[in-house]
C-alpha cells in the first residue's frame, strides 16, 4: 500500500469498489458525517466520508477517529469541507 491517499482506492487496502453506507451512530458522533455522504470499501468495510464537489473519498471515518487522522481538504480535488474543519478545529482542544 502506498502512503499517499488520492481519494479513489480505499487507504486500508486499495479496494476500488464502494458502496453508500448509512450509519446512524457515525451522524450522531460526527457532524461532518450528519450533513455529508459515507461510502464503505467492498473489500475491507473501512468507511470513507465522500467529497461534496467532486464525489471522491474525502477523509477515512471510524469509531475511534482523531483530529490528526482527517483529511484536511479532498486528495482529490483540494475542496475544503468547512464542517470537517469545524470539527478538526473544536476536537484538537
Amino acid at each position: 500500500m502506498s502512503d499517499e491517499f488520492d481519494g479513489k482506492h480505499c487507504s486500508e487496502c486499495g479496494g476500488e469498489d464502494f458502496s453508500i453506507v448509512q450509519d446512524e451512530w457515525m451522524k450522531r458522533t460526527f457532524k461532518f458525517v450528519e450533513t455529508g455522504q459515507l461510502k464503505m470499501c467492498g473489500s475491507c468495510g473501512a468507511k470513507f466520508l465522500v467529497c461534496k464537489e467532486c464525489g471522491n473519498l474525502y477523509t477515512r471515518v471510524h469509531p475511534a477517529l482523531e483530529a490528526w487522522e482527517v483529511s484536511t481538504k479532498c486528495p482529490s480535488c483540494g475542496f475544503v469541507d468547512p464542517d470537517v474543519k469545524a470539527w478538526d478545529g473544536v476536537s484538537a482542544r
